[in-house]
């Protein structure tokens, strides 16, 4: 699998051996170049206060954000040019 981009928009190709991807095999650079640096997920949390809120964090897990509803999470992603995904 050959990951390209074009016109800013990443592009999975079949190598010439047309394999399946085992996305075990990729490296971290590998899922940078797919985008994942890009992507955050939503779940359910405690704000600071301790009620129910929103908590943002990265592909990776890295914790980002609590915030008071899913409207605002998705908004604070699509802000800061980052794809949301929600985990409920």
């Amino acid at each position: 699998m050959r990951v390209t981009t074009q016109d800013g928009r990443v592009v999975l190709a079949p190598d010439q051996a047309e394999k399946p991807l085992d996305v075990h095999s990729l490296s971290d650079n590998q899922f940078l170049a797919l985008g994942l640096s890009n992507v955050a997920y939503i779940r359910p949390a405690l704000t600071d206060d301790g009620e129910e809120g929103c908590a943002i964090h990265a592909a990776d897990g890295s914790p980002l954000a609590v915030v008071e509803d899913m409207e605002t999470a998705w908004g604070v992603i699509l802000q800061n040019d980052m794809i949301p995904a929600s985990l409920q």
